[in-house]
């Protein structure tokens, strides 16, 4: 049995290391792809019009192809990124995403690719203020959680405790939890980062932070 659970969680954490690698490039070939069918042709065929078709009949440059179609895939991936940047693309992107949204089946995994991403990526650091412990679902048991902002106006007013917003991720999709009002004094605040937090959660516990540099732990004992 010892064996068995050995093997499992080797297992279990190779996938953990193998599955983002995967993932990414995965991804990424989903866009290089239709750059290769329709982009990559036009800019060789310009190339042997202005002379530079030789070069890819040189010995070895088979991959010529490839590493143009690989380097208009940055570019693409880059010029996208800058157009969606400014007033014009943050429109146009605004009005592809309300299209996406209001089609049924789409909506779903459309809407949940892009909160994850945005989870993960661009908003984590600055929608959360705090890793913390809290004692939930019950005392005795403590969970790692986000703080979101301290309680304000009616909800505050309903405690004479300071109470803080607390964000309480689930496993492995930290994009979905709970919220909850806890009293301030009641947490246990940690050093790591919301993303060492995040990849914590996602991982099951198998991808722990480490300790702080004195060598000491800030759970409770």
């Amino acid at each position: 049995m010892r064996l068995v659970a050995h093997l499992r969680r080797s297992l279990l954490a190779g996938l953990l290391i193998i599955l983002p690698v995967f993932v990414t490039f995965w991804l990424f070939a989903l866009i290089l792809r239709p750059v290769q069918m329709f982009v990559t042709p036009p800019v060789l065929r310009i190339g042997d019009a202005i002379g530079l078709g030789g070069y890819f009949d040189l010995p070895g440059a088979g991959m010529v192809a490839g590493v143009v179609g690989l380097i208009l895939t940055v570019v693409v991936i880059y010029l996208i990124g800058l157009a969606g940047s400014n007033i014009l693309g943050r429109t146009v992107v605004r009005m592809m995403d309300n299209l996406a949204l209001s089609i049924p089946l789409v909506k779903s995994i459309y809407g949940s690719a892009r909160q994850l991403v945005e989870t993960f990526y661009s908003s984590a650091d600055r929608a959360f203020d705090s890793v913390v412990l809290i004692e939930y679902p019950r005392k005795g048991i403590y969970t790692v959680a986000l703080v979101t902002a301290a309680t304000q106006g009616e909800l505050q007013d309903c405690s004479s405790d300071t109470t803080v917003n607390v964000f309480v991720p689930t496993t492995p999709n930290p994009t979905s939890g709970v919220l909850v009002l806890a009293q301030k004094e009641e947490l246990v605040f940690l050093d790591m980062t919301v993303e060492e937090a995040l990849r914590f959660v996602v991982s099951g516990g198998i991808v722990a932070p480490q300790r702080k540099k004195d060598g000491t732990s800030k759970l409770p004992s």
